[in-house]
């Protein structure tokens, strides 16, 4: 699987939310949990890939920075120690299909992408507010 942004393209924050488009999608169309692992380790690498970013766009900075924290603690969920039971890993890949599924459903919308990420942030992955 290959990371599709780049941020050197200079497509800036609508070239990075249409690449989580299209890794939500790849995360949802995963078969089995190593493939949805590995789809989403790639949204996690494209969250910090849209952090390393330098521009005058807050929001590309703000969407980056949660999905980052939202797709670390969701592939942790498979990786990290003591995890990785295959009751986790059942449980880690419903919530990375779910996670990407209400995604594509306010990716577009401002107020309920913030909305969103506020709440998997810290309603699901537990950062303090």
């Amino acid at each position: 699987m290959k990371l599709e942004w780049d941020w050197r393209q200079e497509t800036g924050f609508p070239g990075f939310l249409a690449a989580t488009v299209d890794q939500a999608r790849r995360v949802l169309d995963a078969e089995g949990n190593d493939q949805t692992y590995e789809a989403g380790t790639y949204f996690a690498g494209l969250a910090a890939a849209g952090l390393s970013v330098s521009c005058d766009v807050d929001e590309l900075s703000e969407v980056s920075g949660a999905l980052a924290l939202i797709w670390g603690e969701l592939t942790d969920a498979m990786d990290a120690p003591g995890t990785g039971s295959p009751e986790q890993d059942v449980l880690a890949v419903r919530q990375m299909k779910r996670a990407s599924a209400e995604w594509l459903e306010v990716v577009h919308l401002p107020e309920r992408r913030s909305s969103y990420l506020d709440h998997w942030v810290h309603d699901e992955c537990g950062y303090a507010r």
